[in-house]
């Protein structure tokens, strides 16, 4: 536990302003020397625990650096409750190495590519648990990590704290988190477009609904997050 940064200062601005994508993006800028962290939540609409988490970042008080929080990336498939939005799956709409094919995923690559991030963290949840066999298919109770230096490790890490610290003993072996496929550039999703047109650690996060509610997850995932800027020197402090 750190101490509070005093010197900190709070903005909000606005993206896709009078549109139905509208949506708010808030800065914490300590002045002090440090990384430069973006973290974005509900990139789909059904997956509550990424947006809910994001809130929670946005307020968080951190020691050094910079942290961008996009906590409603996506707000139209939010409001509605579903996947995608209309124009699609907002996370297939970020070619790595082209311009984002809709208005929105230009909106949100160009505030991320204006900090120049050292990490970026997308947070999601999956119906089903990555490669398991019970339950539905799914993602969930993964880390995945892009192939830029040290950010395999820091995955590895911090499934390892997951797993020894945030894992009640009322869950199932199934459930420990684990370490994804890497990220490695070739898809048209935000972080393998964070990999292949930044190479910086970039990560997803994916919890999973399958026999968990809300809080769990939003509490799994806020851990993460936590521990993966602890890894890149940001670290969220408290009042005393």
């Amino acid at each position: 536990m750190q101490g509070k940064s005093t010197a900190a200062i709070r903005t909000k601005y606005t993206i896709r302003e009078d549109t139905p994508d509208e949506t708010d993006v808030y800065v914490t800028d300590t002045q002090e020397s440090g990384p430069t962290a973006v973290v974005v939540g509900g990139i789909q609409g059904n997956e509550p625990a990424g947006y809910e988490a994001a809130e929670d970042i946005k307020t968080w008080s951190i020691d050094q650096g910079t942290l961008i929080t996009i906590p409603r990336a996506n707000p139209v498939a939010i409001r509605r409750g579903t996947y995608s939005n209309d124009n699609g799956n907002l996370n297939r709409k970020f070619p790595p190495g082209e311009t984002p094919t809709t208005p929105l995923a230009r909106a949100i690559w160009g505030v991320i590519a204006s900090y120049d991030p050292d990490v970026v963290i997308n947070l999601h949840s999956s119906k089903g648990i990555y490669r398991e066999d019970v339950g539905p298919d799914g993602v969930g109770q993964a880390i995945y990590p892009t192939t830029a230096s040290g950010a395999a490790q820091d995955a590895v890490n911090t499934k390892g704290y997951m797993n020894e610290f945030h894992l009640d003993e009322s869950f199932p072996d199934f459930y420990r988190f684990k370490c994804g496929n890497l990220i490695d550039g070739t898809r048209p999703l935000l972080v393998h477009k964070v990999d292949a047109d930044l190479d910086e650690p970039g990560f997803i996060v994916e919890s999973t609904r399958y026999g968990t509610d809300l809080q769990t997850r939003c509490r799994w995932e806020l851990n993460i997050v936590r521990h993966l800027l602890g890894r890149q020197g940001m670290h969220r402090t408290y009042e005393n």
